[in-house]
Order: structure tokens, then C-alpha cells, then sequence
């Protein structure tokens, strides 16, 4: 009798010992952004939410005053709050890592940032989606497609073109990659192509940050010529899909909160290696399946259900 009445209690406080145990070893991160309004605050609850998933413990969460940029009373709060590890989020949580840089380790995250912006001891998830999560998907709803072709401005995207170059490769696939140095010679690269492109064997890729495109003049000619022409145009930036491009990957906020979590958990191993900068492949699909229809593609029902988004909206 003593030993059923015993055993869930004992039981019991062997799993209380065991989440004791888990959190000792869970280092305390707190999570730095702007103080914003809706939607953008809502992308960054959502981000916490997944890093408090994968961690298994709450976050902590400091918030920037557009009155108050100096680190000085945000690294007394950290101590005071006794946090490990610190992960920032947005452009103002980017500009901020950079005060805390020697103080605690800093993970940044939710903005564009290249290798070269972020300061010696910092690691952290850029907003560009991964080359090789796109051509992924392209190779998924487009599997004849061959070669892809992209102009880009090398002062904002050498780094990631040098990535879509080994992924294109280790996928079969030709990247015709051409850097430009103005708007008018892009116009002139960007028309060439339109003209040298002859089927949907051939995809024309538009990087995020792009100032080689001119959003204005030259994106809805490129437009109009893959709908005459019946060629693939794809995005990593999700507005072209809902103007025609026929996909594009964006960030999928819960899971990129995990990823961050891992990156933190990851900073206080003992001899671990610092992480370089990467980018996005926490993901989720757009797709304009009016041109996805005008181009004569079919997708199953499985593919269909992995889209978080389509254009034209229902």
C-alpha cells in the first residue's frame, strides 16, 4: 500500500527535479526590439514565441525607445536580470548589439544584414531567403526549368549571389549571374534577357535587396514580357508575387524564433565555435497561381496545401 500511494509522488518530483534540472541548463535569454505598433509588433511576439518553444522557458523582453539609444541602461537591466544570452531583433535592435558587443553574448535577427554590417562577435539570422530554399521551389512547381538568371548589384547582394552560385550547382541547375553597376545598364541587361529568354526552360530570379531593378519603370515591363513569353519570374521579395511573379519564400516568424533560440543555446557551449551570419530558411510559400495558371502549370493537392499564401487573394 505504501508504495501506490508513494510512487506518483515520487514520480512526481523526479520530473520536477528533471524541468529543474532542464532550466538550469537552459541559458536565461532576453529579446531586444523596437517598441512598435501592429502588424510589426505581432512579428516579434511571434518570434519570441518560438524561441520560448524551443527553449522551454520564457524570454525576457526589453524594448527600444526611439528616445533612448544608448546601450548604458539596457546592459544594467541584463545584468541586473541576470540574462546569458541576448538575441535582437530589427534594425534598431542590429544598431544596438552593436554596444553590447564584449559585454554578453549577441545573437541579431529580423532584419537584412550582410556579413560585412555585423560587428566581430556577432552572429544572427539575416531576413534574405536562403538561394537554396528557393531554387528548391522552383525546381518543386517548375521541374523543367534549367538555368536561371539573375542581375544583381554587387554592393548589396555579392554575398548572396556567391551562395546561389554553390547552390545552383549542387542542384544541376545553371545560375547566370550579372553584375551591374547602374539603373541603365540593369535596363539594358534586364531587356536583353527578355529578349534572349524563349521559353519557361529559362527562370528569371529577383533578390530581395535588389537596386538593380527599377521598381517603377522596368519590374512591370519584366512582368508583362514573362506573361507574353511564358517564362517563370520568382521572388525573394513576397510583393512581386502579388503583382505577378509566379512565387516567392518569406519568413515564417515562429520558426525563425526557434532558430534563433539555437543560435543563443549554441553561444554559451563551451568552446563553440561563433556562427557566421546566414540566411533565411525558416520559410513559408506565396504563390500567384494566376500565373501559375497562365504558365500551364499543375500542382497536387499536397503542394497546393504547403502554400501559406496565394495571389490573387480568394
Amino acid at each position: 500500500m505504501f508504495d501506490r500511494v508513494m510512487l506518483p509522488i515520487w514520480l512526481a518530483l523526479v520530473l520536477a527535479c528533471s524541468y529543474a534540472n532542464a532550466l538550469a541548463q537552459t541559458p536565461a535569454v532576453g529579446i531586444v526590439y523596437p517598441e512598435v505598433r501592429e502588424p510589426y509588433r505581432s512579428v516579434f511576439l511571434e518570434i519570441a514565441r518560438g524561441m520560448e518553444q524551443e527553449l522551454g522557458r520564457p524570454v525576457a523582453h526589453y524594448l527600444l525607445s526611439e528616445r533612448d539609444t544608448s546601450p548604458d541602461r539596457l546592459i544594467a537591466d541584463l545584468k541586473n536580470d541576470r540574462i546569458d544570452v541576448v538575441v535582437t531583433l530589427g534594425r534598431a535592435g542590429l544598431a544596438m548589439a552593436k554596444g553590447l558587443v564584449g559585454v554578453l553574448p549577441v545573437v541579431i535577427g529580423a532584419t537584412i544584414v550582410r556579413p560585412e554590417e555585423a560587428p566581430q562577435g556577432l552572429t544572427g539570422i539575416s531576413l534574405t531567403p536562403a538561394p537554396e530554399a528557393m531554387f528548391d521551389q522552383l525546381k518543386k512547381l517548375v521541374p523543367n526549368v534549367k538555368k536561371i538568371t539573375v542581375i544583381y548589384d554587387p554592393r548589396q547582394t555579392a554575398w548572396e549571389i556567391g551562395q546561389a552560385e554553390r547552390a545552383a550547382q549542387d542542384r544541376g541547375l545553371v545560375l547566370q549571374a550579372q553584375p551591374t553597376a547602374s539603373l541603365r545598364d540593369a535596363s539594358d541587361s534586364f531587356r536583353q534577357i527578355m529578349i534572349d529568354i524563349k521559353d519557361n526552360s529559362i527562370a528569371l530570379w529577383l533578390p530581395r535587396e535588389n537596386a538593380a531593378l527599377d521598381e517603377q519603370a522596368l519590374f512591370p515591363e519584366v512582368l508583362r514580357e514573362a506573361w507574353e513569353k511564358n517564362f517563370v519570374v520568382f521572388s525573394s521579395n513576397l510583393d512581386h508575387v502579388r503583382k505577378g511573379a509566379l512565387f516567392s519564400l518569406y519568413p515564417d516568424n515562429f520558426g525563425m524564433g526557434r532558430s534563433l533560440a539555437n543560435l543563443a543555446m549554441q553561444q554559451m557551449q563551451p568552446g563553440g565555435k561563433l556562427e557566421p551570419i546566414k540566411l533565411l530558411r525558416d520559410l513559408l510559400v506565396a504563390v500567384n497561381l494566376r500565373t501559375a495558371e497562365h504558365l500551364g502549370l499543375q500542382f497536387s493537392n499536397q503542394t497546393r496545401r504547403e502554400f501559406a499564401m496565394v495571389f490573387p487573394s480568394p
